[in-house]
């Protein structure tokens, strides 16, 4: 999105992990201070860097790279970016019961819109454990799966083999929920719409040992213990919420689509899903699949949990109006707030919730010159008031209470956050 006379740019992130937040909702946050610590160069196009990056504890993590050659899992100290471990594609590691394998980052290096591309790389945790994609080779033909790593060392806890005879096809981390990995295998670039067979794969997040597969079906987000699934039938494709040990479905969509879906967000147990043609969307309770009805025309997103909490801007017809425009809704049983302080010529598209705050980008709309200082990746709290320096360029990759992780100038730039 280009902003008059700057450029800012906002993270999609397949299903991001999404911190607690407090109950808050009509209060002012206090101001935050952002000072950059650390910058690290990447291999990937920083464009595709949002989802591949996790906060995880103190620690960042990052998965690297395309392919086998240069790919690379690394862990940065938050604090001053020293590296905790790394495990560098150029060579194999040891795996108990897959003997040498190659780390594989499936999915495109650069995050565009890809007609074709249903789901990119999942880079998630399950309590301590951190699943990544291998192959048995670095190049060509090979037998490919999963390896599950202590998050805290980058030692292999377990390995599963997904792909068992030699194939150009690859297996694809797409989703993680509380105790459940989904990897699916596919092209090498990701699973591919409609064309491309494809077949997901439930493995126990603690043992890598199988629970359920499916062909047809590629993981999108999970949380708790819940996913959701994109399930193809013939030549269209439909969401689904299953549970995520069974493979059991607690709700099946009825919108079809011939294009991929978005997952808008998911958070203590409620997800939001778009779909293609980026009007209709569901609004779904994942522990029992109960669609939740939101009197609203915009698709919203669900930014924070603890209670979850809707946001959306109210869209054009408010951009010149200022405050009012960016609208809050607690779930599961609230009504929509509007906010008191949205500046006038804003329109603001939230990302992520921690604590009191939405981290999201304020992007101009050519309505007023008077606010575009603030456009950029920025901290609200629930009425919409600016709590935070803007960084005016980069990605939101992710945030915690007290990290912040820019995608910017093919580099994560790592900023503390601290009261003002």
């Amino acid at each position: 999105m280009i902003v008059r006379r700057r450029a800012v740019l906002l993270a999609v992130a397949s299903a991001p992990l999404l911190v607690a937040c407090t109950k808050t909702a009509d209060k002012a946050a206090p101001k935050l201070k952002l000072e950059k610590a650390w910058q690290e160069r990447m291999v990937t196009r920083w464009e595709a860097l949002p989802g591949r990056v996790h906060l995880v504890g103190d620690a960042v993590v990052v998965v690297d790279g395309t392919g086998t050659e240069t790919a690379r899992v690394c862990c940065f100290n938050a604090a001053d970016g020293a590296k905790k471990w790394v495990i560098d594609g150029r060579g194999s590691m040891s795996v108990p019961g897959m003997g040498a394998v190659w780390v594989c980052v499936v999915g495109p290096g650069f995050l565009g819109n890809s007609p074709t591309l249903v789901q990119r790389p999942a880079v998630r945790t399950a309590g301590d454990v951190l699943p990544v994609s291998v192959a048995s080779a670095p190049k060509g033909a090979a037998t490919s799966g999963v390896v599950g790593l202590d998050v805290r060392t980058g030692d292999p806890v377990w390995g599963f083999q997904a792909v068992t005879a030699p194939s150009t096809d690859r297996t694809m981390v797409t989703a993680v929920a509380e105790s459940v990995v989904l990897a699916t295998v596919s092209a090498p670039f990701g699973p591919g719409w409609p064309e491309h067979s494809t077949t997901t794969i439930a493995l126990d997040a603690k043992t890598g040992d199988e629970l359920w597969r499916d062909r047809d079906t590629v993981g999108v987000s999970g949380d708790g213990n819940s996913v959701v699934v994109a399930k193809r039938t013939g030549a269209a494709w439909h969401m689904e919420v299953r549970d995520a040990r069974t493979g059991k479905a607690r709700w099946t969509g009825t919108h079809q689509s011939r294009g991929p879906y978005e997952d808008r967000g998911t958070a203590a147990d409620h997800t939001v899903l778009q779909h293609a043609d980026r009007k209709d969307y569901d609004l779904i309770r994942l522990s029992d699949g109960k669609p939740v009805e939101v009197d609203t025309n915009l698709i919203p997103t669900v930014v924070a949990s603890g209670p979850p909490l809707l946001v959306w801007d109210g869209g054009v017809e408010w951009w010149a109006k200022g405050p009012n425009g960016f609208v809050t809704q607690t779930l599961p049983e609230g009504s929509p707030t509007k906010g008191k302080h949205r500046p006038k010529g804003l329109e603001f598209r939230p990302a992520y919730g921690v604590g009191p705050y939405i981290w999201g980008v304020y992007s101009g709309t050519q309505e007023s010159e008077a606010n575009d200082h603030l456009a950029g990746n920025i901290a609200v709290d629930r009425t919409g008031a600016p709590c935070s320096p803007n960084l005016q360029a980069g990605y939101l990759a992710d945030v915690s209470d007290k990290t912040l992780v820019i995608a910017w100038n093919n580099s994560i730039e790592v900023h503390r956050i601290t009261p003002a």
